[in-house]
């Protein structure tokens, strides 16, 4: 047992530590929300920058579509507005091709048209803004052109001429269509080195003289190497917002997967014209017409990019838009805000740890005035604190508990000593008692000896007569007396039984058998409901004999008018042990003595009736077997005692 000094020198190390884990714990609950919050928080800026990022992506992707269609929408009404003009419809329903020219020529460089030419209802060129001596060469073959002249109706979009249409109409504009395709990481392969072919954006109306249709206007603007509409589209969204010298916002025209107009720039820091999209890209947008939103390497700069398709008058797809945002733009978003963010988060983390510490240091010193006056009971000096009112409600209800341990503690130390004194005395009663049994037991062993002997030797000699049976019956009870001599001998000394396998129904049936001869059981009614799947238990059969006899003996005694004796056995499955439950319908047993019915030479039996050995007994070898033993009684309705014990 410690000492009081290394009570005391605990103590105090109780006080450094329950400080140190109080700070210690705080500090870490800090650190770990920190972590969590930084971790919470960064994750909660890049989705809510990244979804911003890819919302702005999809919203420029629509505003640039619409812008495109705008425009379309625009040239379509010029050119129906035109082609319903007297001048127009006089010039073509007369086949005046000079003054059809001046006009053609005029509505080309007022409205920035490229090809503005006039149709004759067969589908051949009237004249040409272009190129008046060319004329005469069908163009029926003209998606547009032709649905215009079968229907009479006005159409606008976006179609694809090859390069000897565009070479009729000028060589200017054919220089203009020849685009280099420039191979690109992650494009599809290209077997040819140029794009001959011109993407447009077309316009017709029919030309309607009297309700009879007399020709068509076509005008188209040439989209290849055209950076009007790119550049103007781009200043309307993204001014002229530039990061690192780099444009924020990108805006790029494709004839199917090859830019034929943008403001990309390479790393020469010239137009991307020639470049190709992605393969990836270039299947899910141009092929199966799904828009695509996504983080992608454009050139040579990481974007986040949108793209949608453009399809002609039938339908079929000729070519893509698509709008890029630098993705260093929400790049730069994100470290500002992260940095500002752990800022934040360091000045709250000091802030808690000043505060986390400042009360620790405030709620351990009552705390530590307990651990000193615990110190003092160690050392015997009951003293109860001083409670001030200052303190908190905890705090002080924590003090007045301890005041009450302390007066609880002083008293039960009291107690204790009387306790120790009077079991010091009752301990070398028995030990004397003890020591007189074993004395008495050796001094009874001699006789028994003598009995046991003498009967065997008449036994032999009376063998086949009708003594045989009482001479046989005479020796087992000398064994048996023996045994319970041992028992005085075991009561004074340690003793390890020895256990067998043994059916307890039979051994209760045996045990049973000589007592129902007894005297004492004359006016007895014995009841026996042994349980038929009982298992065989490991026990010392002899000992049993003796528990099973005393228990009987003692219920017998306790129903000196008559009575029911009941011994009842089951097997509890769940726990793997056998029950022995012997019941008595007898005077009971008081509240007060049901304490003390094991301890040795405890007896209410009349003088001379017992020695009050016979449950002490009983008690040790159901513990030796590694069982239990518990009594229940009512005084005046008897008295049940329940044994377990383990099976295997």
């Amino acid at each position: 047992m410690p000492s009081v000094k290394n009570l005391i020198l605990k103590f105090n190390e109780l006080r450094t530590s329950l400080r140190f884990k109080l700070i210690f714990g705080l500090l870490t609950i800090v650190f770990l929300m920190g972590v969590l919050s930084i971790y919470l928080g960064i994750n909660s800026i890049n989705r809510n920058v990244i979804r911003e990022a890819y919302n702005n992506v999809s919203n420029s992707l629509k505003a640039i579509s619409d812008l495109y269609q705008e425009e379309l929408n625009k040239r379509a009404k010029i050119v129906e507005y035109l082609s319903r003009t007297s001048e127009i419809v006089s010039a073509t329903y007369a086949g005046n091709r000079e003054y059809l020219f001046e006009k053609l020529v005029q509505i080309k460089e007022e409205f920035q048209f490229d090809i503005v030419n006039v149709v004759s209802p067969d589908g051949t060129i009237l004249v040409r803004a272009n190129n008046f001596e060319a004329f005469g060469d069908s163009v029926i073959s003209y998606k547009y052109i032709s649905w215009v002249l079968n229907n009479k109706k006005p159409a606008a979009g976006t179609g694809i001429l090859g390069y000897e249409n565009i070479k009729n109409e000028s060589p200017e504009l054919a220089r203009r269509t020849l685009i280099e395709i420039i191979p690109t990481a992650r494009a599809r392969t290209q077997k040819r080195e140029l794009e001959e072919r011109a993407l447009v954006m077309k316009t017709v109306s029919p030309i309607l003289h009297r309700g009879r249709l007399v020709g068509a206007l076509y005008a188209a603007v040439l989209l290849n190497n055209n950076f009007q509409f790119v550049d103007r589209f781009k200043n309307l969204i993204f001014k002229e917002e530039k990061i690192k010298g780099k444009d924020v916002g990108t805006i790029t025209i494709f004839l199917e997967d090859v830019r034929v107009a943008t403001n990309v720039v390479d790393q020469q820091g010239r137009r991307a014209v020639g470049t190709l999209i992605s393969e990836e890209v270039y299947h899910r947008v141009f092929e199966q017409g799904r828009d695509w939103l996504g983080r992608a390497f454009v050139v040579n700069d990481y974007y986040l990019s949108g793209y949608t398709r453009l399809t002609d008058i039938e339908g079929h797809p000729v070519g893509m838009l698509y709008v890029g945002i630098l993705e260093d733009k929400f790049n730069s978003i994100i470290r500002r805000t992260t940095v500002s963010y752990f800022a934040l988060i360091f000045l709250m983390t000091v802030i808690s740890i000043y505060v986390a510490t400042y009360l620790v240091n405030l709620y351990t010193r009552p705390i530590n005035r307990v651990i000193s006056a615990t110190a003092d009971i160690a050392r015997g000096n009951y003293h109860l604190l001083e409670i001030s009112p200052e303190e908190s409600q905890e705090i002080r209800e924590l003090e007045e508990y301890f005041n009450a341990m302390v007066k609880a503690v002083e008293e039960r130390d009291r107690r204790l000593q009387e306790l120790a004194e009077k079991t010091i005395l009752r301990s070398e009663k028995l030990a004397s008692i003890g020591r007189l049994a074993s004395g008495i037991a050796h001094e009874i062993n001699n006789p028994l000896t003598g009995i046991l002997t003498y009967s065997s030797l008449l036994m032999e000699e009376l063998k086949g007569t009708p003594y045989e049976e009482d001479l046989k019956t005479i020796r087992e009870e000398t064994l048996r007396c023996r045994k319970i001599v041992r028992g005085l001998l075991d009561f004074a000394r340690d003793y390890k039984p020895e256990k067998v396998s043994v059916n307890l129904n039979a051994l209760i049936e045996e045990t049973l058998g000589l007592l129902e001869k007894h005297v004492n059981f004359q006016n007895i009614k014995i009841l026996k409901n042994l349980a038929s799947d009982l298992p065989e238990v490991k026990v010392d059969p002899d000992e049993f004999r003796s528990v099973i006899n005393n228990l009987a003996v003692n219920a017998a005694d306790a129903m000196p008018n008559g009575g029911q004796l009941t011994i009842t056995t089951s097997y509890d499955r769940e726990s793997n042990r056998v029950v022995i439950r012997v019941s008595d319908t007898g005077v009971g047993i008081s509240e007060e003595n049901l304490k003390k019915i094991f301890e040795p030479f405890f007896t209410t039996k009349e003088k001379g009736k017992g020695t009050g050995l016979g449950l002490s007994m009983t008690y040790g070898v159901v513990k030796r077997h590694g069982g239990t033993i518990d009594v229940r009684s009512n005084v005046g309705e008897g008295t049940e005692f329940i044994i377990t014990l383990p099976v295997g």
